[in-house]
């Protein structure tokens, strides 16, 4: 319970007669209840005084959306308290002396109007979960069939190519010890890099293509993760897309984390290739930079995609679930790839935080348990 009256006397009434029953904040001013209500949350009835608070009732922050709202007037003031219930501004009013039985009756039905506006906001926000991943599936399945299919001929056509290209690289040779060459044998390992880059996205297609399915989510296993190695593929398979857009560096040594490798991967990719349209959409006279890098603090794993990019709106670091943001240009994006990101990291017990300087870069941070 929060209470807002410049008259001492009757803060002290009011905490004497329900101090023992709610857990109460006292205020002599809207203000200064305003500074700490963040601290004092939740607070199932606001109470505020007609002369002191009533300004507090009209534009109550959103942290108090579920709460109460009574107001306490002085019979002069009934006029215009009841105006400010017809308002909406607030539920009740009171009139000074205020009745203690009536005022704990009204607390009470606080309490439980509060628990069950908390509980219906919980069951909306998981009805809207479950009906953004009912849709995802339903998606995910149409998707899942198209990919499987071209995913397997190009395994494939790269595993026969690998194949073909081991005996034109052993004829390459044999004419090379003849008339050596070197940018011959360079243009060779640089084919056979390609080889298998396409062979490492055509399998890494598949998996997700499996994962659609369910694998992905509800039953993704979490297991022990070797970060370098999932690194080390997202790196091939992020090469051809920061190819002229974005350099990218990796740092980091040893780490074993608690999550799955096929969404890590996942998230990862999105991060990265994310940061690199980021920093090819500015102009500039150089190429700018992404950095992937992991560190083990304590308990948790650290990992961090950096780069030197435009940045992002404050509500995109703050994680607003409604807000579609992309710095790509027209068509290339629809901002949905962060909040995604940010179920994934959460489904593996981790979290994902953005923090960016506009104009100067992003970091996205994925925190981690580590591996026993």
């Amino acid at each position: 319970m929060a209470y807002v009256d410049a008259d001492l006397g009757q803060l002290r009434l009011f905490e004497a007669e329900f101090g023992g029953r709610f857990r109460l904040t006292l205020s002599s001013s809207a203000g200064e209840l305003l500074q700490r209500v963040d601290a004092v949350a939740p607070v199932a009835a606001l109470l505020a005084d007609h002369a002191t608070g009533r300004d507090l009732l009209e534009a109550a922050p959103p942290v108090l959306a579920d709460t109460e709202r009574l107001l306490v007037a002085r019979s002069g003031e009934l006029s215009a308290a009841r105006a400010a219930v017809e308002r909406g501004a607030a539920r009740r009013c009171f009139v000074k002396p205020w009745i203690p039985g009536e005022m704990c009756a009204a607390l009470e039905d606080a309490v439980r109007i509060f628990e069950l506006r908390s509980q219906l906001r919980t069951l909306r926000a998981r009805l809207d979960k479950s009906e953004r991943l009912a849709t995802l599936g339903r998606v995910s399945a149409g998707i899942a069939h198209e990919l499987a299919g071209p995913a397997a001929y190009v395994a494939e056509n790269a595993s026969a190519l690998r194949r073909e290209l081991a005996g034109v690289a052993a004829y390459v040779r044999r004419v090379n010890r003849i008339r050596p060459d070197a940018r011959v044998l360079e243009r060779l390992r640089e084919l056979a890099e390609i080889v298998q880059d396409v062979e490492a996205g055509a399998e890494h297609v598949r998996r997700v293509s499996r994962g659609f399915t369910g694998q992905l989510r509800a039953e993704s296993p979490t297991e022990r993760c070797d970060v370098p190695a999932v690194v080390q593929l997202v790196v091939r398979l992020v090469r051809p897309e920061l190819r002229g857009r974005a350099i990218l560096s990796v740092l980091g040594g040893s780490l074993a984390v608690r999550a799955s490798s096929l969404r890590l991967t996942q998230v990862l990719i999105n991060l990265v290739v994310n940061a690199g349209q980021a920093v090819a959409s500015m102009q500039r006279a150089e190429v700018g930079h992404v950095k992937l890098r992991w560190i083990a603090v304590g308990g948790l794993a650290r990992i961090e995609v950096v780069d030197d990019g435009p940045g992002l709106p404050e509500a995109v670091e703050q994680g607003d679930p409604e807000l579609l943001f992309t710095t790509k240009l027209p068509g290339m994006g629809t901002g949905l790839g962060l909040s995604l990101c940010r179920e994934l990291v959460a489904e593996m017990g981790g979290t994902l935080e953005f923090s960016s300087v506009p104009g100067n870069g992003t970091m996205a941070q994925i925190v981690l348990p580590l591996a026993s």
